[in-house]
């Protein structure tokens, strides 16, 4: 935090690591959640369609419809062809605990569910941070599809509770616009891209925007280096979500 003149505004930037729940700041308990979003988490998470909606592993009382976004089914109609990425045996069943969830922000919220439990080398466990946007009737999952697609990374698998999670190793991290300062911009951005093999941030394309400050978080990404992600002991190129909660807050005295 820093403050900002006489004002008396301060920037409170929490940097959301899709998948990681960690990061500048964590969620807290305060952050309210949306029982419908969170029940469906749970449910698409038993059933191992977290990270792809193949439509044969919905059981009977699970309707594709009431729980994915209908961008991703019309996709997925529109490319029968289509199969998911190759995903890693994570070496424990997910725990699909919920753990939390943003107030939803207009049509957009994020699910936090632990995944798996703490261990010595990661002492928070490992998390998934699920995006759901909301439909006329009611909440809905969303995979993304045909936004990776146009960003020619369908194919690059998706970061999951089974890889270790990626170390950022240099780069700036993002601060506000003056623009957006004095705007009052705040609320949740997500951005998807591809950490390379070699550590490097590049496909990205908005999911989510946040008026006047998709600009400076892209060169932020773009300015990044991570310590690339692996599987089996060997790097791999990964598409993994950054979602940015940005909040203004002021001081009391």
């Amino acid at each position: 935090m820093r403050a900002l003149s006489s004002r008396g505004w301060c920037l409170s930037l929490g940097l959301l690591l899709a998948w990681l729940g960690t990061g500048c700041a964590s969620l807290s308990a305060s952050l309210g959640g949306t029982g419908e979003a969170s029940e469906k988490a749970r449910r698409l998470c038993e059933q191992g369609l977290l990270t792809w909606p193949d439509l044969a592993r919905f059981p009977a009382d699970m309707p594709p419809q009431d729980y994915v976004r209908s961008e991703d089914l019309a996709w997925l109609q529109a490319h029968p062809e289509a199969v998911p990425p190759e995903e890693p045996l994570s070496a424990q069943p997910p725990l699909c605990e919920v753990q939390d969830a943003t107030n939803a922000e207009g049509d957009f919220t994020v699910v936090v569910m632990k995944l798996q439990p703490p261990t010595e080398q990661e002492p928070e466990g490992r998390n998934a941070l699920l995006t759901f946007h909301r439909a006329p009737e009611g909440w809905r999952l969303t995979y993304w599809l045909p936004e990776d697609a146009q960003a020619g990374a369908t194919n690059v698998p998706l970061f999951s509770e089974a890889m270790p999670r990626p170390q950022k190793l240099s780069g700036q991290d993002l601060a506000y616009t003056r623009e957006a300062l004095q705007e009052g911009v705040q609320g949740l951005m997500a951005i998807r891209c591809v950490i390379t093999r070699a550590g490097s941030v590049i496909n990205c394309h908005t999911l989510k925007p946040l008026p006047l400050m998709v600009e400076p978080a892209l060169k932020a990404l773009w300015g990044s280096r991570y310590a690339p992600v692996t599987l089996a002991g060997k790097p791999i190129d990964v598409r993994y979500t950054f979602i940015f909660r940005m909040k203004r807050v002021t001081f009391t005295r």
